[in-house]
């Protein structure tokens, strides 16, 4: 305890993470300045936290902000917010130092939160930080910045101009807030999660397995931290085995090692965007026995978790790289077609220089004039936005023909005639002939699952 806490350690906020610091503007700045500490502020707060209680504000108030809705990876701290509001331009010890002698009246607290909208001096830093040291609890500093982060993560004021959303959604430049999914769970229902893929991964010294799991993105991390508890469990004591050898080596006996990859949907696992990584490995596996361990940044019990931080923005990336099964076959066929009628282009003009008919220098001549049309449509190739599930085999077909073809005129390019000498050319040519009658034929099968 007496650490400086990330503000998005804070499970209640950890949402922060997916509004970057540069997206802050001056207009935002400002408005984030002018929020008032009691009804703006405060109330904010209490609703991320889903606190509903209210502290009455006058002598007998010890924090803006007394709670217990507060956990930080995972464990709950009471947790104390001294907030200073628009009124505060400029906050120094003078103003506050008396707030912070008060934390030292409250027992078992485990984080206080020093929160100012105004430009915030190094005395009153510096005085917060020794309230926490001396109370031996967790700190967290909360600027103008943070704060505008933080509200814009939690939808409580607008993205394009920092002012607060009223009761209806608008803001006030007008501006409405998105209104998203209505979210409805029965009281009983059960916490649901799909395994897509086991393997058995255990060796003569340990038996292990390794799963990936899908669960619904509307969970928020404690559940997901009693799936990982359930889903370990349920692994630990699994009988699946990838031969006979190895069942005969450990049947029926509990597994020493699980590991689990968390994910949302199937473009997490395709992308290796997980949620988090989580492993437990049995505390009597003797020490000599190899396994695979990793950096965690939380321990559940006797389960290490490393939680993707980058989690979010890294899905916003994967996203905007994506197109829909449409803008991805209208981008790929011109390509496709242009590149598939140059390349029958270049074969012909190879078989009448095998025949004798033309001479090499001809040959020769006739692909390097065909070559920069080529290279013209394997850089937009590389333009086209990334396919959904259902298109993937037939745009990593195509993907393989555009190379396939930008290597035939490679070989004949000045590059490379620099680098391959006649005989070797040729028979790289007749080679990437057959790569390209394979390739084709594969488009052929992979189109007609598409449609």
């Amino acid at each position: 305890m007496g650490r400086l806490v990330k503000i998005h350690d804070v499970d209640e906020f950890s949402e922060i993470k997916a509004i970057h610091d540069a997206t802050i503007n001056e207009a935002i700045l400002n408005e984030t300045r002018n929020l008032d500490e009691k009804s703006k502020m405060e109330r904010f707060i209490r609703e991320i936290l889903y606190d509903p209680n209210e502290t009455p504000h006058g002598p007998t108030e010890i924090a803006d902000i007394l709670t217990s809705h507060v956990h930080v990876r995972g464990n709950k701290r009471l947790t104390a917010f001294v907030l200073k509001g628009k009124s505060f331009t400029r906050v120094s010890s003078k103003k506050v130092t008396h707030q912070f002698a008060k934390l030292r009246q409250i027992p078992e607290l485990g984080l206080i939160v020093f929160g100012a909208v105004g430009n915030i001096q190094d005395d009153a830093q510096r005085d917060f930080v020794q309230t926490a040291i001396d109370t031996g609890c967790d700190y967290l500093i909360i600027d103008a910045q943070d704060w505008a982060r933080l509200f814009i993560a939690y939808e409580k004021i607008c993205p394009k101009d920092g002012t607060p959303y009223d009761d209806t959604g608008t803001c006030t430049n007008r501006h409405v807030r998105d209104e998203g999914l209505a979210l409805e769970m029965k009281v009983r229902d059960k916490l649901s999660y799909t395994i897509v893929s086991q393997r058995d991964v255990s060796h003569a010294g340990a038996k292990r397995y390794s799963a990936t799991i899908i669960l619904d993105k509307h969970y928020s991390k404690d559940v997901i931290r009693t799936i990982i508890q359930k889903a370990t469990e349920k692994l630990k004591y699994d009988n699946y085995y990838r031969n006979e050898r190895v069942k005969a080596r450990w049947h029926e006996i509990p597994a020493h090692v699980v590991w689990l990859f968390i994910a949302h949907d199937l473009e997490d696992v395709r992308n290796v965007n997980w949620i988090c990584r989580t492993g437990w490995i049995d505390p009597f596996l003797p020490e000599n026995m190899p396994h695979l361990g990793f950096k965690s940044n939380e321990i559940l019990g006797d389960i290490e978790v490393f939680w993707n931080e980058d989690y979010k923005s890294q899905k916003n990336v994967f996203e905007n790289s994506f197109g829909t099964k449409e803008e991805v076959l209208d981008a790929i066929r011109p390509i496709l077609n242009g590149m598939v009628e140059l390349g029958k282009q270049g074969i012909n003009s190879f078989g009448e220089y095998k025949c004798g008919n033309t001479s090499e220098d001809k040959f020769i001549l006739k692909m390097q004039k065909i070559e920069p049309r080529v290279t013209e449509l394997y850089l937009q190739s590389g333009n086209i936005s990334m396919s959904p599930e259902d298109c993937k085999d037939y745009d990593q077909a195509c993907r393989n023909i555009f190379a396939t073809i930008n290597d035939m005129f490679l070989y004949y390019s000045k590059k490379g005639l620099e680098i391959w000498p006649m005989r070797k050319r040729d028979w790289l040519m007749q080679d990437i002939i057959k790569r390209f009658d394979d390739d084709w034929k594969r488009i052929e099968v992979e189109e007609s699952k598409i449609h």
